[in-house]
């Protein structure tokens, strides 16, 4: 570099001095300060756009020209009994197996010829079993054996049904009730954000459904009912919104996790014009 330039030139001129400027070293160094404050000036922008969003965020959102899904939680809920289960039915009857013609066994006395019995012929004792009485049946197989006599307890014992499997227990009221992660105030503004306004409400009109559902043992929602319907859409409407809710904290009966019922009301409500 000449002399006469030396006082006009920058530092960084003067480190490449004869060097490839074209090399990506000395326009990054160039440009470095042009590109640190752009970087500070999009994360002072990103954060001042950060707080205007929080600021005018509300509870829920307002749609379709004021409609409002409001979610209430009353103090006390009238108990709502559990539906009747079916009856199961009545075990079938075992079929009564197959008799066996048999003939009476008859022990040779020798006594007055008025007083004795006929001994049966041989071709019948051939063809069944011998028994204590004579009875009428299939030919004997050697296999099946002489049938009971009348009004004996002896014979194949009735089939002994499986015991049912006992069903998980679900509680109505527990110790410790089930609750929403973050409380009572954290589930009422998330119904609020999911929960969909209807075009078919009217002005000024509330529409009531209250929906009844199992936490169990695992915090998992289970056996959505409604107790009281609305009509759709609002029955579709509260039913989607319940069963994709996330896993609750579960109740607990004496310091063991349980399943329980639990009761929400939700109304919806439209502001009159």
């Amino acid at each position: 570099m000449k002399p006469s330039t030396i006082l006009r030139s920058d530092a960084l001129d003067i480190l490449f001095e004869n060097r490839n400027k074209q090399y990506g070293a000395y326009a990054l160094r160039r440009n470095y300060p042009r590109h640190l404050y752009y970087g500070l000036g999009g994360m002072i922008l990103l954060v001042i756009l950060s707080i205007l969003i929080s600021r005018n965020s509300g509870p829920g959102p307002n749609l379709n020209g004021g409609i409002v899904s409001i979610f209430t939680i009353p103090d006390t809920l009238e108990p709502i009994p559990p539906p009747a289960e079916p009856t199961p039915p009545p075990p079938p009857t075992p079929a009564e197996p197959p008799r066996v013609a048999q003939e009476k066994h008859t022990t040779i006395i020798v006594v007055p010829d008025k007083l004795s019995e006929p001994i049966p012929e041989q071709t019948r004792i051939d063809s069944a079993a011998i028994g204590p009485v004579s009875l009428t049946g299939t030919k004997d197989d050697g296999i099946t054996g002489p049938s009971p006599a009348a009004g004996s307890s002896t014979g194949p014992a009735a089939p002994i049904p499986p015991p049912a499997e006992k069903e998980p227990e679900i509680l109505e009221t527990a110790s410790v009730m089930p609750s929403f992660p973050g409380g009572a105030g954290a589930l009422q503004r998330w119904l609020s954000r999911q929960l969909r306004p209807q075009d078919e409400q009217d002005s000024g009109e509330r529409i009531r459904v209250v929906v009844r559902f199992v936490v169990n043992d695992e915090g998992e929602i289970d056996q959505v009912q409604l107790s009281q319907p609305a009509g759709d859409p609002y029955d579709r409407e509260v039913l989607r919104v319940i069963k994709k809710m996330p896993r609750w904290e579960p109740g607990q009966q004496k310091g063991r996790p349980v399943s329980v019922w639990f009761t929400i009301p939700v109304i919806f409500v439209t502001p009159e014009q």
